[in-house]
Parts: structure tokens; sequence; C-alpha cells
């Protein structure tokens, strides 16, 4: 009896751990949708770019199809769960949207998040504004994500979209001399932002020439670990703007689709712009642009920065972490007058990050449920109706 009771007890273990295995499988080959929406129309059946093109460069391009034809409108007819799956859809050639990118480029404003913000609220339109320091990209990213999470949680129901975020950052742009021989003496002066100094649209630039006339370059904030003469993060505003909900966070009565289009063409329209400050590129990017923000010792100061986990209230003490400097951008088109320029992203709802934050721009019905299930064979859908249907 003892041997057989052994015995059982290995078969059960081992059909449990065969079962816990199988699971694990079933989650890792749904991604990490397990318990989510299940957008699972975006991986495999051969979905993917079919071209190079990427929002952030074309829409640099005032000629480009992505700004004649308005597909910086990501208008819910031609983005969403059914036509990108086509072949033909107007975006199949744009790799960070058919990557499900979170930040899909939208328009260049000539304001910045701050008087934005303040214009948002006075017409009541839901925002969040704050004053940071960009250490880098991935943690803009999380940042970001992190202020609209929190968001979707007061409302505790997903965002109904769209969701834009405008964004203006101080490029550092310093030329220095040590020279101090009978003619020269040493001098160091913040150069102002221009486009005709501005070739590679990097937002960070500083020229040194020693006692010896040698001059050295540096065109990159660097990564903490440099003396502390040098800047890691660049001084920034960041505005997210909820455009169907009012300043008590309240949904707004009526016609999503004309407070949207009311909100992209008449209230925003006096600020858009095509000016090639505004595609200076974020700290530490390569994909995305940040905009040009002016700032001198008058402009507000602020602790927080995105290197820094803000949770553990661990802010840093370095002040290279905080700088203050100067950067001016001057506006070529305007008699060269100093002039803030934003980048306004819309928040991407089927980015792996906000698809269970933002609410399907298409929701599904039971009717398109079933259609998934026949093509799928993934029965798993048939339980979950209730996650499908419209809020």
């Amino acid at each position: 009896m003892k041997n057989k009771s052994v015995s059982l007890n290995i078969i059960f273990t081992l059909l449990f751990i065969i079962l816990s295995a199988l699971f694990l499988i079933y989650i890792f080959r749904n991604k990490e949708h397990f318990g989510s929406d299940f957008y699972t129309w975006k991986y495999g059946q051969d979905i993917g770019c079919r071209g190079v093109l990427n929002t952030n460069i074309e829409l640099q391009n005032i000629n480009s199809p992505f700004n004649t034809a308005k597909y910086n409108r990501y208008s819910k007819i031609e983005y969403n769960r059914d036509t990108i799956q086509s072949n033909s859809h107007p975006y199949t050639s744009y790799c960070d949207i058919m990557n499900y990118n979170d930040l899909l480029a939208h328009k260049c404003l000539k304001i910045s998040p701050k008087d934005l913000s303040t214009k948002m609220s006075n017409i009541d339109i839901a925002n969040i504004f704050e004053t940071i320091y960009i250490y880098n990209e991935s943690t803009l990213y999380s940042y970001l994500l992190s202020k609209i999470q929190n968001y979707k949680n007061s409302l505790q129901n997903k965002i109904k979209g769209p969701v834009y975020i405008c964004i203006s950052q101080a490029p550092y742009l310093k030329y220095s001399s040590d020279l101090n021989d009978a003619t020269n003496t040493p001098f160091s002066k913040h150069l102002d932002a221009r486009i005709d100094i501005l070739n590679n649209k990097n937002p960070y630039y500083s020229e040194l020439i020693n006692n010896n006339g040698v001059q050295t370059f540096k065109t990159d904030a660097n990564d903490g670990d440099d003396p502390a003469t040098v800047i890691s993060s660049l001084y920034a505003q960041i505005l997210i703007i909820f455009p169907l909900y009012n300043k008590k966070n309240e949904e707004k009565s009526g016609d999503s689709e004309d407070i949207i289009n009311t909100f992209l063409t008449t209230t925003m329209t006096t600020y858009y712009t095509h000016n090639d400050l505004c595609f200076i590129k974020c700290n530490k990017s390569s994909t995305i642009n940040c905009g040009c923000l002016n700032m001198d010792s008058s402009s507000a100061t602020t602790s927080i920065n995105t290197y820094y986990n803000l949770d553990s209230g661990n802010v840093g003490n370095n002040e290279k972490d905080f700088p203050i400097y100067k950067s001016r951008c001057i506006d070529h088109t305007n008699n060269n007058t100093p002039q803030p320029f934003s980048m306004m992203y819309f928040v991407n709802p089927y980015s792996d990050n906000y698809e269970d934050i933002i609410e399907d721009p298409l929701p599904q019905t039971i009717s398109t449920i079933s259609n998934d299930i026949e093509e799928t064979g993934e029965d798993i859908y048939a339980s979950n109706y209730d996650n499908y249907m419209p809020v």
C-alpha cells in the first residue's frame, strides 16, 4: 500500500507540473495580454510594416502624404482594429504605427505646454501639466505612462480617447573658451537655438577651446557617470490633454466625434505651424522629437527628473541633474523673436502599454468576437463577451 501511495503522489506531482507548464505556455503565447482586451490580431497573420516610413520624420516634410492627406488625425474610421489589418490601409508603410509605438507624431505647435495648459483649462478641457527634467527616451516613456495610468485609475474606467501629449524641451547649446593671453580672455556663452545651427537637431552641444587652442565637442548629455560639470538631464515642460473630459474629469456630453473634430480643427488650429525647431530630438533619443523651449534664471524650477524613481523618494542631489541654464529659441519666420515650439503626439491606444488604459477606438461587439473566434479558433473569447461590450 505504501508503494502504491508513493506512486500516486508521483503521478499527481507530474500532472501538476505538466498542467502548470501548459498554463505558462498559454500565457506566453498570448504575450502579456492575459486578462486584457486580447488584441491578438496585432501579432502574426503577416501584419507588420510594409515600408520604411516614420511619423516623426514624415511630419517634418510638409509636402508628405502624412501632412497633405491628414494621416496625423488617426481617425478611428481609418485607424482601427479592422482597417489596420488590411494591406491597403494608409498607415501600412509607417513602421512606428505598425510596431504599435506609444507615441505617434501629430503636429508642431507654436506655443509652450505651460501656456497651452492655461488655454485648455480656460475652455474646460482636462489636462495634466508638469515641468520636468528629461533624462532619456525610455524614462520619458515611463513617466508618461505613469501619469496616464494614474488618470485612468481616477476614472475607474478606461480613458475615452484620443489622448494627446505636448512636449517642449530646452536645448543646451554652449560655447566656451579658456584662452587667456593678451588678445583672448576666458569666454562663455549660451547659444540661441536657430535652424541654421541645428542641422543635426541634437538637443545638446558644447564646444570648448582650451588654453592651447584645442577644440573639444560634446554632442550628448552624459549618462550620469561623467564629471558633475556635464549635465545629464534637460529642462522640459509636459502637457497631457484629454479632449473628451472636462476639468472635473467628467466625460463631456454630446457626440464624441464632433468634440474631437472641434478640438483638432478649431481649438488647436491657431497653434499649428511647421518650424524646424519642433524637430529637435528629445534628450538621448533617436526616435522622438521634443520641440524647443525658452529657459533662463526666471524659469520655474522643479525637482522632477524622469531618471529617478519618485515613488521611492529618490530624486537625486546632484546639481547636474537639475541644471539652470539659458536656452532661447529664435523664430526666423517672425523677425527672429524668441518663440517656444512644442511637439504634439497622439497616444496610441493599440500600444502594448496603453491598450488596457485607453479605450479601443472601435469597441468590439459580440458579432465581431464571433468572427474572431471563427478566424482564430480560440474558444477563450467565448467566455469573455463582457470584456468586449462597448462601454
